[in-house]
């Protein structure tokens, strides 16, 4: 683990694997005994992160929302999903880890320039997207999904994937509108992040920067 989102703790020594069938390293269903949420990410800088913070306390009170706002430190911009699982899988870890070492892309800039409900269900997350689908952020999206696929993971496409930020979830919709101002920020790595189920706490477990 290279670090512990709002406390930095550092493991030091990421153990190897030898493995078997590839199948092995699939994620289970999800079911009430997960613990531990595996997906591949970008995180904003922090400064980036407080004022989207700030975006959704304005909305809540806006709209009458929910006041429990995710915190600065948990805000991302999920890439990839990895798995589900009852306890931290260190084989699948070991393996995303090498899969993502191939990956190659450069730099770019996320701009989110709309705030928006997505209906998904009772509670429908309040989020930051934008109204033209960055092709960098789905380049990235497609590679790391094709570097899973050739470690033998489950991987997850989606050709209409729509990159996203979640401040808060409510059960109420909000219709969507343009930012005053846009949540510009440029991206120079992604993350494999482990998310402790029931804790709101988020373990960042590799780094890769994007290099070109």
């Amino acid at each position: 683990m290279l670090g512990k989102a709002g406390n930095e703790v550092v493991r030091a020594h990421q153990q190897s694997f030898a493995f078997g069938d590839a199948a092995g390293l699939r994620s289970k269903k999800f079911d009430e005994t997960v613990r531990s949420n595996l997906f591949l990410a970008i995180v904003p800088e922090r400064d980036t992160a407080l004022q989207a913070v700030e975006i959704g306390r304005h909305a809540a009170v806006e709209y009458g929302l929910s006041r429990h706002l995710r915190p600065h430190q948990l805000m991302h911009v999920s890439l990839n999903a990895v798995g589900a699982y009852t306890h931290l899988p260190d084989d699948v870890v070991f393996t995303v880890s090498e899969a993502m070492s191939a990956v190659r892309a450069m730099p770019f800039e996320v701009s989110f320039d709309r705030i928006m409900s997505f209906a998904t269900g009772y509670s429908r997350p309040l989020v930051l997207t934008s109204a033209v689908r960055s092709e960098e952020m789905m380049d990235l999206h497609v590679q790391l999904a094709k570097e899973m696929w050739s470690a033998g993971l489950i991987f997850s496409y989606n050709p209409r994937f729509k990159p996203h930020m979640t401040l808060l979830y409510d059960e109420a919709t909000v219709a969507e509108r343009e930012l005053a101002e846009p949540v510009r920020w440029t991206v120079r790595e992604f993350v494999l992040i482990h998310s402790l189920v029931g804790r709101s706490e988020y373990e960042y477990l590799g780094r890769w920067p994007l290099l070109g």
